[in-house]
């Protein structure tokens, strides 16, 4: 252990901390290289010290929660996904449909956000998920709905030849009011290859992204991570400032959250 610092009320042990300290004080942007020597630090305190003191400083010790839903529609899906244990193909025992009025029985009234992703189903029309969106607007008109990653949107056009525009555009009409982040998992091609092959990867998921932010949908980010990625391949899917992806231009609405969850073993990987 290295000799103790303390400064401004934060203690560190790795004084090479100590000039990220000073940037992230001053509210100036990390580098690469940076963030990933504070993967690698030993003062795993101090960089938990810092991240509170940012927090902080945006939302005081406010948190905040909301009452959410999340429907995943089918499980059925045309990906296999290596890390995914949700997908299952059309035939198998586990393998199963909503219906919409299945889908509106398991809303209650209390919710206050209904975030609705799912397997990419060969066979469900993009008219069925409108007709999905619109259905649980009609009924819970004051329920934020969160719903289909970028990857899905990439589907409808693939499969059904609707552009992500045009996708979008009829969601938002039924009721859409924001995007979550997963798809494209974590901005790797190399792991893309490996893990998840056919799916949208970072370019296709910013371009989607980029055009739900000029249509005034939000949307999140999220980082798929703590599989065989290296902390190299981390630091491209870290979320910029408001208004941007790492790597991406400015936008006009900006990214909500980033979420950072490790593999699901029984839940969809697409999902976030």
């Amino acid at each position: 252990m290295g000799r103790i610092l303390e400064i401004d009320g934060l203690v560190f042990t790795d004084k090479h901390l100590v000039p990220i300290w000073e940037k992230v004080r001053a509210g100036t942007r990390l580098s690469d290289e940076e963030g990933l020597y504070m993967y690698s630090s030993p003062d795993f305190a101090a960089v938990g010290q810092m991240a509170n003191w940012a927090k902080t400083r945006n939302t005081a010790n406010y948190v905040f929660y909301v009452i959410n839903r999340q429907i995943n529609p089918t499980n059925i899906c045309t990906f296999s996904c290596k890390f995914c244990d949700f997908s299952k193909k059309r035939g198998d025992p586990e393998a199963y449909e909503m219906s919409i009025e299945e889908i509106l029985a398991s809303i209650d009234k209390e919710v206050r956000e209904i975030h609705i992703v799912g397997g990419h189903h060969p066979d469900w029309p993009f008219e069925y998920y409108v007709e999905m969106v619109q259905s649980v607007h009609n009924n819970f008109p004051s329920a934020h709905i969160k719903a289909f990653t970028a990857s899905e949107i990439d589907f409808f056009d693939r499969r059904w030849k609707v552009s992500p525009q045009e996708a979008l555009s009829r969601l938002k009409s039924a009721g859409l009011d924001s995007m979550p982040g997963g798809g494209a998992e974590i901005f790797s091609s190399r792991i893309q290859k490996q893990l998840f092959p056919g799916k949208a990867g970072a370019s296709r998921w910013l371009d989607i992204h980029r055009i739900a932010h000029k249509m005034e949908i939000r949307s999140n980010c999220t980082m798929l991570y703590g599989h065989i990625e290296t902390y190299e391949e981390r630091i491209p899917s870290r979320p910029s400032p408001p208004g941007e992806s790492r790597g991406s231009e400015a936008s006009t609405a900006p990214h909500t959250a980033f979420t950072s969850p490790s593999p699901p073993t029984t839940s969809p990987g697409c999902r976030s």
